[in-house]
């Protein structure tokens, strides 16, 4: 929620709080259980290929992949932000 040249929060935390519970309880379709666990950062899809991520205090991330799992989510991009996870110490619970 912060511009990152000036520092100036542009959403109110209130709101992040709201948005961030719901990307984590129900961003992944019926795999965001799965997601929480394996990936541990709020995240949403789209049966596009797309999946956008929050990596709490740190940056957003955005991926894309045209071949979905059965929950509709990208098989690549979750690929990639379970390694972004793991390699730059990503995961929000743990």
């Amino acid at each position: 929620g912060r511009d990152i040249m000036s520092g100036k929060q542009l959403i109110d935390k209130s709101i992040l709080k709201i948005v961030k519970s719901l990307m984590v309880t129900c961003g992944m379709y019926d795999g965001s259980g799965k997601f929480a666990i394996k990936v541990g950062m709020p995240a949403k899809s789209g049966v596009g290929g797309g999946i956008v991520a929050f990596a709490e205090n740190n940056m957003g991330i955005g991926v894309f992949g045209p071949s979905l799992d059965v929950n509709g989510n990208s098989i690549g991009g979750y690929r990639i932000l379970e390694y972004l996870s793991e390699k730059l110490g990503l995961h929000y619970f743990a």
